[in-house]
């Protein structure tokens, strides 16, 4: 007996010597369940890592390709995580060289939510070395854009930190939000300090509007699907002719614009709203305004952008908004409202007034509200949400 004992001890020994050489054992992360393979003996050293959905959150719509993430929308981004010394964040540009300086895209990168960079991309290349703070303690690096996408976009390239694991995506929030808007959703010229300056890239900031400061509010995820000057059946018209290739509706199934005109599709189920908020009409006013006729046809024409928005969102709440900067076309689109939930019974559909107020001193570049006002509307929005959220969940 003794001899069967000590030949298991031995063998017990040996399988412990044969798995500490080869060097492998599963390590689980104090704060989450999540494996790793990962080595006792192994010590820290740089790897780099494509900024694919095994290794970062992708913020709203963005698209992969060739290892780079494109970012188009305002608000898309990445955000990942990491235990380890440092962290280098690869930006690419996207055709640069043929774009105004004005058009420059404009991103903020984020560690452990303070702003450590706010730029915009204005070469084909640059990298972004961002310490820990603590090797023990997990690091989240966020990376957002901050202009719109019509004007220029910009790629995440590879990822590469100095640590003995590897990088992860964060988590899914619970709630989730899309927003389909305009410039008010686009952060128009929210920091430009003189109402009279002109427009660029340089001075739009998601982070100060309406619908970033609703997610912020509520712990949400969020897409955006935004365009300035943009509307419903018409953009925005100086001289009372229908501007048609300015509309939202053409370009909802799509991710990313590069500024070299290839524009690629969203694949839905990535994003699986619990809300939509559309907040489109501002721009359609300078063509219908006075005119029942083309009021008509924008009732029309919401009635039958609900519709597409129904088909991609099926669970989704849908708020349809107005009065950040005029509520001319509120009560049609009241109207469309009534009219979709007549036609299709869907009563998840409702209109909503932001109440317009814009203080006298709170308006930046061509007439649009600032970070106060944008404040005041997320606040009367999230408490909207936050009403319907029982329903929702």
């Amino acid at each position: 007996m003794k001899k069967l004992f000590r030949a298991i001890r031995i063998l017990f020994l040996f399988c412990v010597l044969v798995g500490l050489s080869t060097g492998l054992y599963f390590y689980i992360t104090s704060d989450e369940e999540e494996y790793y393979f990962v080595s006792p003996f192994k010590e820290s050293e740089y790897v780099e890592y494509n900024p694919t959905e095994d290794n970062v959150k992708a913020i709203g719509r963005t698209y992969y390709e060739n290892g780079v993430r494109y970012l188009s929308h305002s608000g898309s981004g990445v955000e990942f995580r990491f235990k380890g010394d440092y962290a280098i964040v690869k930006i690419i540009g996207d055709a640069v060289e043929t774009q105004s300086e004005n058009h420059y895209a404009r991103f903020a990168i984020y560690k452990n939510a303070q702003l450590i960079a706010d730029e915009t991309v204005s070469r084909p290349e640059k990298t972004f070395r961002i310490e820990s703070d603590s090797n023990d303690e997990q690091t989240i690096i966020t990376v957002i854009k901050l202009s719109e996408a019509k004007r220029s976009a910009f790629g995440v390239g590879t990822i590469g930190v100095f640590s003995d694991r590897k990088i992860m995506p964060t988590a899914d929030k619970e709630l989730k939000i899309e927003f389909i808007g305009d410039s008010i959703t686009c952060g128009y010229g929210i920091d430009e300090a003189d109402p009279d300056g002109n427009f660029s890239t340089s001075t739009e900031n998601f982070t100060k509007t309406y619908a970033y400061l609703t997610a912020q509010n509520l712990n949400a995820d969020y897409s955006v699907v935004a365009f300035s000057g943009y509307g419903v059946i018409s953009g925005f018209t100086s001289n009372g002719i229908r501007n048609e290739e300015a509309t939202v509706g053409q370009y909802y199934d799509e991710s990313v614009f590069l500024s070299y005109g290839r524009a690629m599709p969203w694949y839905f189920p990535d994003f699986i709203s619990d809300i939509v908020v559309i907040n489109l009409g501002t721009n359609d006013a300078s063509y219908c305004s006075g005119s029942y006729q083309r009021r008509q046809m924008f009732i029309s024409e919401y009635v039958s952008l609900l519709r597409t928005v129904r088909s991609y969102n099926p669970q989704a709440h849908i708020l349809c908004i107005l009065g950040d900067m005029n509520n001319y076309l509120y009560s049609s689109i009241e109207q469309a409202v009534e009219q979709y939930k007549s036609e299709t019974a869907d009563m998840a559909v409702e209109a909503m007034t932001v109440d317009y107020r814009m203080d006298i001193n709170d308006i930046v570049i061509d007439g649009h509200p600032g970070y106060m006002s944008n404040i005041y509307a997320a606040g009367v929005l999230s408490e909207k949400i936050n009403s319907l959220l029982p329903t929702v969940n």
